[in-house]
């Protein structure tokens, strides 16, 4: 789901958002959660004044009674050093926040190993402070460890292949991760989620496909789900903002071949002007507006006439 950023796809920490309300439970078991802790945590998205309500920070809260842990989770899908620091602030601030004294967990999850080798160690700035967050990286896994760790984990297998991935591999790999997706999430709602989630997902992990082929892949009933409908409408935005960009790149090439016209015929007119006051004077008012409502082709008609004619009526075929 990014140089930071100009946010795509609606921005990676939305969709992440949606994919902790709907599996979270799989990507704290992949942390290390035991399931009976792991299944007991609610996810929430949090605003801190720094931040835009559009790029949530996603927080887990504990719904036991003899649990006290609490979880903050970053979605990393674009390079930033400071991205450690960043989840450490969260943390803190989830402290600062809260009116308790419950311990905060912080989780990094990248997308791909060289956002991880990218971001700053905790301890070039703060000693001692390796330990205080946990991350993940995505491309680590296979299909399969993500499915021995959970089964509904299986959205996030778009990061599982090479984005370089033949389409028409990639293809039978995609319909393949639909039918566990149909197992995985019976129920309806929940189901067109998940596969909002990984279509998103595939949109952002492998640029080369479009909208179009995306929704095929998935066979989504453009009609009936949510998750086609959204990424139809994304299509359609995305044509419309590459419609406008040729249409100005076409404005331009047609307002400077204009405007190279007028520049002509402005030169033209300038000169041949200069030329008829040298030779006769100054211009009655008369031929002044015709000399300013003058067309190329009259212009340079008039300066070859100048080379012969001995008043102005010899150049404006005055009777």
């Amino acid at each position: 789901m990014m140089t930071k950023p100009s946010r795509q796809l609606r921005g990676t920490d939305e969709t992440f958002l949606q994919l902790m309300q709907l599996s979270g439970a799989g990507l704290l078991k992949l942390a290390g959660f035991p399931t009976e802790i792991a299944e007991h945590y609610e996810f929430r998205a949090v605003e801190f004044k720094e931040k835009q309500l559009q790029r949530p920070d996603v927080e887990g809260i504990p719904v036991l009674e003899t649990m006290n842990t609490r979880v903050t989770i970053e979605f990393q899908g674009y390079t930033d050093k400071y991205i450690r620091y960043r989840t450490l602030n969260s943390m803190l601030q989830i402290c600062l926040k809260s009116r308790d004294e419950k311990p905060v967990i912080g989780i990094i999850v990248y997308t791909e190993k060289r956002y991880q080798t990218a971001a700053l160690a905790l301890d070039k700035l703060i000693a001692k402070a390796t330990d205080l967050v946990q991350e993940l990286v995505l491309t680590d896994y296979s299909e399969a460890d993500l499915l021995a760790v959970d089964p509904r984990l299986i959205v996030l297998a778009p990061f599982t292949v090479s984005p370089k991935l033949d389409k028409a591999i990639l293809k039978q790999k995609v319909v393949q991760w639909r039918d566990h997706i149909d197992k995985c999430y019976p129920a309806t709602e929940e189901l067109s989620e998940a596969l909002n989630i990984i279509g998103l997902l595939l949109l952002n992990r492998f640029r080369d496909l479009s909208h179009q082929e995306i929704i095929d892949m998935l066979n989504l009933d453009l009609m009936q789900s949510r998750a086609g409908r959204e990424i139809y409408q994304m299509g359609q935005l995305e044509g419309e903002q590459k419609g406008k960009q040729v249409g100005l790149a076409e404005g331009k090439q047609a307002g400077l071949a204009e405007g190279k016209q007028v520049g002509l015929i402005e030169g033209e007119r300038l000169v041949v002007a200069r030329l008829l006051e040298k030779r006769f004077g100054k211009l009655p008012v008369t031929l002044q507006a015709r000399l300013e409502q003058a067309t190329l082709i009259e212009l340079e008609q008039w300066s070859v006439d100048l080379l012969t004619a001995t008043c102005f009526e010899d150049i404006f075929k005055i009777q």
